[in-house]
């Protein structure tokens, strides 16, 4: 399977299953040690992604920046690849 399917993919689930222990556990039990491990699991999920996303962002610019004359002397201009 493709890196970044996984790297994706595994803090989405996370957040998911985390989401799930929070709500029903606090549904069930109110608030409890098992609500604030749902809580932790969703939090560590939203980092594991926030790391993801910055990894792949790393790798290639989606824009690149190219040099052209203009009138008004910024000289500078985004262009798609």
């Amino acid at each position: 399977m493709h890196r970044d399917t996984i790297s994706f993919a595994a803090p989405l689930v996370g957040l998911v299953v985390g989401a799930v222990i929070l709500v029903g556990s606090l549904f069930v039990t109110g608030l409890s040690i098992v609500s604030i491990v749902g809580g932790v699991i969703g939090l560590a999920s939203i980092a594991a992604l926030g790391y993801a996303v910055a990894r792949a962002t790393d790798e290639t610019p989606s824009v690149d920046t190219v040099e052209r004359e203009r009138d008004d002397g910024l000289g500078r201009a985004r262009g798609a690849k």
